[in-house]
């Protein structure tokens, strides 16, 4: 009787756990910035039936009071070595706002090689939106 009893509790106790870490997400659109000394980060996220539907992310280069939007143009007057780094860091960081939708939850954003702090960036600006 004990080890069912015992049974019963720790399986109560693991749904309990589980239930608890996810909160539901109310409808509606939401915008979040994040910023640091480099860059700046945007998203706009569509919540619909309590999931997210769509994200759209918007990244901007700070430095040097340039606020240019990384994009295909980006670093393109830096050189060429500088272009495709920069290149590189803009493709693999443009998955992230479709990953978050198929994933649903922003811890399951995984970063990409080359997009390391975009991915941070992204994040934070996420979770400033999806937290007002």
């Amino acid at each position: 009787m004990k080890k069912i009893f015992k049974g019963i509790l720790i399986f109560s106790l693991i749904f309990l756990i589980s239930s608890c870490g996810k909160k539901k997400l109310k409808d509606g659109n939401y915008e979040g910035t994040y910023k640091d000394e480099n860059s700046s980060v945007k998203v706009n996220i569509t919540v619909k039936d309590g999931k997210i539907t769509r994200c759209t992310r918007e990244e901007r280069d700070l430095k040097n009071g340039k606020n240019q939007i990384k994009d295909e143009n980006y670093a393109k007057d830096d050189g060429d070595y500088n272009y495709k780094i920069a290149q590189k860091a803009v493709k693999n960081s443009k998955g992230y706002a479709d990953k978050l939708v198929e994933v649903q939850d922003i811890n399951k954003v995984d970063s990409v090689s080359g997009a390391t702090v975009s991915c941070k960036r992204f994040k934070e600006a996420v979770k400033n939106a999806l937290n007002k």
